[in-house]
């Protein structure tokens, strides 16, 4: 099912209140589902039974929750002047927000002691949560250091490091119910996780072959030049040795009853998965090598007759997978489009291949909110759909907002949006909120009510903001239910008409906020309350915007006066010269936006092209743009010393290698201490990607053997002849 997303009530204001949040169906509902969280005491024989709970959390590109705590936390604040992160105080993604809220036992040395669960502990020792940093920064436990070109800059770039974190989070899995029996000591120790997380392969076929009934390979071949060998090999490995540690526990006899019945007999183990941005394409493949590895666990201990997947012999189901805004972009990403060298990138690379690793399977319920305002080239949305089409289980919701509006990450007052230092009227706290309900309704044992008071306030969201988020709804057309005249709520909207409205509306407040309107983007409010690190980049890319425009402009004449704009089929074959004119058909016919609408975006609606830097030596972060300017103000004393001495004095041309303008900006940041206004570059290039504001967002459904805006269906040859099935654009 896709739609945009629905009005939000007021109770939105009261998340932590279950009362006052939940609507008396939806507190029956969990009144039906937390029994099961702790065993029956009184009743006899229930009072020893119990459910596990596994949650696991992957957090997003350059996310890190450490990276994000109060400047209060002495670690937390070395962590940051360290790393090489575009970090603030109480930036944290809704990754690590819904982390906080689910109890139980984290895995030690990851975040940091007072990070833990911490009401009433002995109720939830047999509750685990497992938390992954993202890519790009700092993660100890595989070795990735979050810096230098390796770690940091292609971990940001390209998903470096991305099968280490999922082959840890498996093993975290193994770990979980060996901890559960074994009073918190773990099968797999920190080191031999380190060890098997940058040597286990992770691939399409190795997924696939991982729990293939009946598959052997031949004894004589070398197990090292066959990766999907030696994955499963080393898996069988790890399950074997959990199996002979706790085989005492598993049920057995008539009356189905371990041996050992300490600490207490499991009945079933219930998975939740979370992530956002390449978090979310991590925990998509999560699942899929999860239940791989429970259908091997099945064979291995002999359940497969009773349980079509178990973990440690116990079976298992992954009750829920919720997801931001999934940007897989694994390897080189298609930024430079349909450019001879560009079009052969999809960012599919490796473990995050569309067609079998990123599938979300049928049987797991999922949420997957979507941006409706993001549009960088490096960012394309992989649908959960397969060419369009939803399973019963699958629901994706479109948002307002551009990635980190739906998936966490700004802090507070960033690029001037918002008034509250703690982010109530942060427009990502309503996809949180959403997020949150819908999951603890599908049974995922999250307790905001029980958390800390810090964890509570990153779930506060002002009346004000949900009001006028309900206002810019109303704007909005496509995505909305209709009924049907038997009476049936249908939602007859495409995802590609969702992003088309949404872009149109986008574009209109842009060219309502160009120099020489009645109130241009540098007098707005929000710009005003910005700082000036991020005034330079909203300004830098406002003028670019006039590039942009200016090329539109020309491609429109040259059309010529008789030239009738078609619309374009979904995809756009991700042509710019397509998408300019699917924006003709409205260009010059379009209604103006309502005051509600450019309001909307002017206090809420992040410009996340503006910060973002490919090209390096432009800096994305404050810290940063510092150190640059302060080297080159020595840049330009060590000229001038120079000069002095081989010129005698003699006024000779600059030789610190500056323009006027760079030369400029350091000595004035010298002077006052403070980064001038100045123009900033390094955004995705016009000229090379045709990158920019005026184009549609890439979607990718279902296949990375190319663009699926690049795909398309054979004609039928017959009228009766039926395409086969292959991916088709769809947005």
């Amino acid at each position: 099912m896709i739609k945009l997303c629905d009005r939000v009530g007021s109770q939105f204001e009261s998340a932590s209140n279950v009362s006052a949040f939940f609507d008396k169906d939806s507190a029956e509902t969990l009144r039906k589902t937390e029994p099961r969280e702790q065993p029956q005491y009184g009743k006899p024989g229930e009072s020893c039974k119990y459910n596990l709970f596994f949650g696991f959390f992957f957090d997003g590109t350059r996310n890190n929750y450490m990276a994000c705590e109060p400047s209060d936390s002495q670690a937390a604040a070395t962590k940051r002047k360290e790393d090489n992160e575009r970090k603030s105080p109480n930036c944290h993604s809704n990754v690590a927000r819904l982390y906080d809220v689910y109890p139980g036992q984290s895995v030690p040395g990851v975040l940091a002691p007072d990070t833990d669960w911490a009401y009433k502990p002995e109720l939830y020792k047999h509750f685990f949560k497992v938390y992954v940093p993202g890519v790009g920064t700092e993660f100890q436990q595989i070795g990735d250091t979050g810096k230098g070109l390796l770690d940091g800059t292609l971990g940001a770039a390209a998903a470096n490091n991305g099968s280490a974190r999922l082959v840890w989070a498996l093993v975290q899995a193994i770990n979980n119910v060996h901890r559960f029996f074994k009073q918190g000591a773990m099968l797999i120790t920190a080191d031999e996780a380190h060890r098997l997380a940058n040597r286990t392969y992770l691939s399409a076929n190795t997924l696939k072959r991982l729990s293939e009934r009946g598959w052997f390979a031949d004894p004589s071949d070398d197990g090292a030049a066959d990766p999907a060998r030696a994955t499963r090999e080393a898996f069988t490995g790890l399950l074997t040795r959990l199996h002979d540690a706790i085989r005492p526990h598993w049920p057995t006899g008539p009356d189905l009853k371990p041996a050992r019945l300490d600490p207490g007999m499991v009945e079933k183990i219930n998975v939740s998965v979370f992530g956002f941005s390449r978090g979310a394409t991590k925990a998509r493949v999560f699942v899929n090598w999860l239940q791989a590895l429970g259908k091997l666990d099945a064979q291995l201990s002999g359940m497969s007759t009773k349980h079509a997947m178990t973990l440690g012999g116990f079976p298992f189901e992954i009750e829920f997978l919720g997801i931001f805004d999934t940007v897989a972009s694994v390897g080189l990403a298609n930024t430079l489009g349909n450019s001879a060298f560009g079009r052969w990138l999809d960012g599919h690379s490796a473990w995050s291949d569309a067609e079998v690793s990123l599938r979300v399977p049928s049987d797991v319920r999922c949420l997957h909110l979507v941006a409706a305002h993001e549009v960088r080239r490096s960012f394309p949305l992989d649908s959960i759909s397969v060419n369009g089409q939803y399973s019963e289980n699958l629901q994706e919701i479109v948002l307002p907002g551009v990635h980190s509006d739906i998936g966490g990450g700004y802090a507070p007052q960033e690029q001037g949006k918002g008034l509250s230092t703690e982010g109530e009227d942060m427009l990502s706290r309503i996809p949180l909120i959403m997020m949150y309900r819908e999951a603890r309704l599908s049974g995922v044992p999250l307790k905001l009510e029980l958390a800390s008071d810090k964890a509570k306030k990153r779930f506060a969201l002002s009346r004000r903001t949900i009001d006028d988020f309900n206002r810019y709804l109303e704007v909005c057309k496509a995505g909305k239910p209709v009924v049907t005249q038997s009476g049936q709520t249908v939602w007859p909207s495409s995802l590609t008409d969702i992003f088309r409205e949404q872009r149109q509306l986008y574009i209109q407040w842009r060219l309502l906020r160009r120099v020489g309107q009645s109130l241009p983007l540098h007098e707005t409010d929000s710009f005003r309350r910005s700082s000036t690190f991020d005034q330079n980049d909203l300004h830098s890319a406002n003028r670019e915007l006039e590039n942009e425009l200016d090329a539109f402009q020309q491609w429109l004449r040259r059309k010529g006066p008789d030239f009738v704009p078609k619309r374009q089929s979904p995809g756009f074959s991700d042509d710019h010269a397509r998408e300019w004119e699917e924006l003709a058909t409205w260009w010059h016919a379009a209604t103006p936006i309502t005051d509600t609408a450019a309001a909307f975006f002017d206090e809420y609606v992040h410009d996340s092209r503006a910060w973002f830097k490919l090209v390096p030596g432009n800096p994305d972060s404050q810290d940063d743009m510092e150190a640059m300017l302060e080297d080159w103000h020595k840049r330009i004393q060590r000229a001038e010393r120079a000069s002095q001495r081989h010129h005698a004095g003699r006024e000779m041309p600059n030789g610190d290698g500056l323009t006027d303008a760079q030369r400029q900006a350091a000595m004035e940041f010298h002077r006052t201490k403070q980064i001038p206004r100045m123009l900033t570059e390094g955004r995705e290039p016009f000229l090379l990607a045709k990158a920019g504001y005026l184009r549609y967002r890439k979607v990718y459904a279902g296949s990375d053997r190319m663009l699926i805006s690049n795909a398309r269906p054979p004609k039928p040859t017959t009228p009766d002849a039926v395409a086969p099935d292959r991916p088709r654009a769809i947005a």
